[in-house]
């Protein structure tokens, strides 16, 4: 599975400082050579960086190049009624309720997608409903291997300028991700750079944004620098007997992408 996350793609006639556009379109190129080739791929939010729809209409024009079906959940920058208006349904589950959720049983593993975002506020949240919800679709077939996926992580990244706007229900969460070891990876974005946390049989991972970003180096919650962390995105490959495993792509200023 390509796991893609905070493209934040703008309208064509509009130019900013970076290019996102242009970086997805070779994060896609590069994807699209790999062998072996993924089955479907996953945007984990921020598909669009105003929630517009003229920016959904330019995201599902780029996607359009991929040569697999793709999923997406939302982030705090996007906004779901403009969403589900410009892509296919088939790209958020077809749901028509306020949230944005799908169990994606396609492959030999399965994909569920949660809608963790407060439109318009960096912090999560998930409720009682969504917990349920997220229960039953994990009870229906508890042997089968799954990856969750969310916008923003379900843990503390460290990065405290992130951190501090939380993620509330995360510790119920948590204990029903416990519960559930058919969960091989918890997987996210929101932050632009990767934070690894492990939670007894399963593996929580943010992505990279696919666009170069500066990242704030913190310690004692307190910035000392700004890294400069290039684009990317993770590949993650699942076998029977051998489990999970994730690649991190990296693009060179050159403009290639190499596994790390």
């Amino acid at each position: 599975m390509l796991h893609l996350t905070d493209t934040h793609i703008v309208r064509r006639d509009r130019r900013s400082g970076i290019d996102t556009a242009a970086y997805l379109r070779d994060a896609l190129t590069c994807a699209a050579a790999l062998q072996p080739a993924p089955d479907y791929a996953i945007v984990t939010g921020d598909l669009v960086d105003g929630g517009k729809r003229r920016e959904y209409e330019h995201f599902a024009e780029i996607m359009s190049a991929l040569p697999i079906p793709y999923v997406v959940v939302p982030g705090n920058h996007d906004d779901r009624e403009h969403l589900r208006a410009t892509l296919e349904p088939a790209t958020f589950g077809g749901s028509h309720d306020e949230t944005i959720r799908f169990s994606y049983d396609g492959f030999k593993v399965r994909l569920i997608g949660l809608d963790v975002t407060r439109p318009g506020r960096p912090g999560a949240h998930i409720d009682d409903e969504n917990l349920a919800w997220l229960a039953a679709r994990l009870a229906e077939a508890p042997q089968h291997p799954t990856i969750l996926a969310m916008h923003q992580p379900p843990f503390r990244s460290g990065l405290h300028y992130l951190d501090v706007f939380g993620f509330r229900g995360a510790s119920r969460l948590r204990k029903l991700i416990d519960a559930a070891p058919q969960i091989g990876r918890v997987i996210c974005g929101h932050i632009h750079t990767v934070k690894i946390r492990r939670w007894r049989h399963a593996l929580a991972m943010s992505a990279p944004s696919t666009a170069p970003q500066s990242v704030p180096e913190l310690f004692e919650r307190r910035i000392f620098g700004v890294r400069r962390e290039p684009a990317g995105f993770a590949v993650i490959d699942w076998a029977a007997g051998a489990g999970f495993k994730t690649t991190v792509y990296r693009r060179a200023s050159s403009g290639a992408y190499s596994p790390q």
